[in-house]
């Protein structure tokens, strides 16, 4: 009886750290919803130059991170032959070792979208300011991150799809979504 004391306190701390980090839409239609998402965006054909590339951001040391990857970057290989804008879709897969070498990768592969697996709370400050110096679209499966600074944010709440933005976040990368985008999505961070 005094050890399920004991245990009480930590089990109650794991689903609050594990419901941070919950991508609760699956990969296939967060790629498919995240791509229709950039069609809104008036300066992506500016910013995009003549491909869309997504890189993945993932931490191969990190569970949930790596699980996640795996799944995005099959969605993303089954979307194989798509267009967003008429700008063929394409990705890429980059460890988080230093922001230094994730800038090094994005600038070397023509990244122009990033998207964010979860588990990576601690890496988001980097990766928010490598978006916005770079004017990159940063995405996750995470609608928690999009408080935290992430532009784009998709997953599934009351039995839909959900689309989440942090408009001040969008701004600073560049991104001018449009309004008729902005009526059906969950606004975060106005200013």
């Amino acid at each position: 009886m005094m050890r399920r004391f004991l245990l009480l306190p930590l089990l109650l701390l794991l689903p609050l750290a594990a419901a941070a980090q919950v991508m609760t839409l699956d990969a296939e239609r967060q790629v498919l919803l995240l791509m229709k998402i950039l069609t809104y965006d008036r300066q992506f054909e500016k910013k995009s130059g003549d491909a869309v590339v997504v890189g993945i951001i993932y931490v191969n040391s990190i569970a949930e991170s790596h699980t996640a990857l795996e799944s995005v970057a099959q969605s993303f290989l089954k979307s194989k032959g798509k267009v967003v804008k008429k700008l063929p879709l394409k990705y890429e897969v980059i460890e988080f070792t230093t922001a230094a070498e994730v800038e090094k990768t994005i600038k070397a592969k023509h990244v122009n979208v990033l998207y964010i697996t979860p588990g990576l709370d601690k890496y988001l400050p980097d990766l928010i300011k490598l978006a916005q110096a770079n004017q990159l679209t940063s995405t996750t499966g995470v609608t928690s991150y999009v408080d935290k600074g992430i532009a784009v944010g998709v997953g599934f709440e009351r039995n839909k799809p959900q689309i989440v933005i942090n408009l001040p976040a969008s701004k600073s990368e560049g991104s001018e979504f449009d309004a008729s985008l902005l009526q059906i999505a969950d606004i975060r961070n106005r200013k």
